[in-house]
């Protein structure tokens, strides 16, 4: 997920609200749907104004929430971004995992099934892709460390593929020089992939479908694929 030109777009404890014990259904819902509503529009406002300078009461504002709501859920606006750009890789590393062990078998149809689902997080989920992008360098440590340690697990997904394919002849890697051409091949790809998440419009005719399928066409020619 490298930053880009911002256009329009975990937990303290509570004491029990009145009329409700700690656990019951309708406690648990109201404190569910505030954390959500935080991280929607915290991500909205990040994404449109920059997490530096979007403060607190700015995004308890919008959800028309009060500070102490804000602070019932999140002991910082830094712990809050944290957990969004943390659960959009957590998201798109599910979702590749489970393609690769659908596709299992062939280096090939793997590299395809991951960099279409790498892709469809990106077409799905634009704001979280792009906030988690664009901002993750404003964690300090050791959260950075976390999430840089996840970007390179997740470039990992797409280099082990390409090495099992090169391994096997199906691949035709281009010669990097003194740079592991697997590596260099998965950065490209990953890095192609995730630029979507910028210029996507799902008003638009293109489907999120036929843009998986062209970025899975052109991972494969990237790396030399056999037709």
């Amino acid at each position: 997920m490298k930053t880009s030109p911002r256009t329009s777009r975990p937990t303290r404890g509570r004491k029990a609200a009145a009329g409700h014990e700690p656990g019951e259904p309708g406690v648990d819902r109201r404190r569910n749907n505030s954390r959500a509503l935080i991280k929607d529009v915290a991500s909205q406002l990040f994404f449109a104004h920059g997490y530096e300078v979007t403060s607190i009461r700015a995004i308890v504002d919008a959800c028309n929430l009060t500070p102490a709501a804000f602070y019932n859920h999140f002991a910082t606006k830094e712990e809050l971004l944290y957990e969004i750009v943390a659960e959009g890789h957590a998201t798109v590393g599910v979702m590749m995992q489970d393609a690769l062990r659908e596709a299992a078998g062939d280096p090939a149809r793997e590299l395809a099934a991951i960099v279409s689902a790498y892709v469809r997080f990106h077409t799905h989920h634009q704001v979280f892709a792009l906030v988690a992008n664009a901002e993750y360098g404003a964690l300090p440590e050791p959260r950075l460390s976390a999430v840089r340690a996840e970007r390179v697990r997740l470039r990992g997904l797409f280099e082990d593929v390409i090495e099992r394919g090169a391994s096997t002849g199906g691949f035709s890697l281009v010669d990097a020089g003194g740079m592991s051409s697997p590596k260099l091949a998965a950065v490209a790809i990953g890095d192609m992939c995730l630029r979507v998440a910028e210029w996507y419009r799902p008003e638009e005719k293109l489907a999120s479908s036929d843009v998986e399928q062209a970025y899975a066409a052109f991972a494969l020619r990237l790396v030399g694929a056999e037709p």
